[in-house]
């Protein structure tokens, strides 16, 4: 369980690193957003794999892994939706 609250942690100071903030709002670009989201979307599939491999060494449980996945799961679906968006936009690199 404590592994499931520290991955948690770690996703939600990811999205405040990742997020934009006000002042970035006015001179961003999509392909600055682009990168950004796609920097965000690494570090979620990073804690992912992270979560897996804790679950086969047996340093957490298949509970706290589904826990987990549970929460990073909608955060990444969100990322990956709008990462297309920006693609079929042209707005990816």
């Amino acid at each position: 369980m404590e592994w499931a609250i520290l991955a948690l942690f770690a996703l939600g100071a990811t999205t405040f690193i990742a997020w934009p903030r006000r002042g970035d709002a006015l001179g961003a670009s999509p392909e600055s957003e682009g990168g950004e989201l796609a920097g965000e979307r690494e570090a979620l599939l990073l804690a992912l794999r992270e979560l897996d491999e804790d679950a086969s060494a047996g340093r957490i449980s298949a509970e706290d892994r589904v826990d987990g996945r549970r929460a990073l799961g909608p955060r990444l679906r969100e990322v990956t939706e709008a990462l297309r968006a920006l693609d079929d936009a042209g707005g990816r690199p």
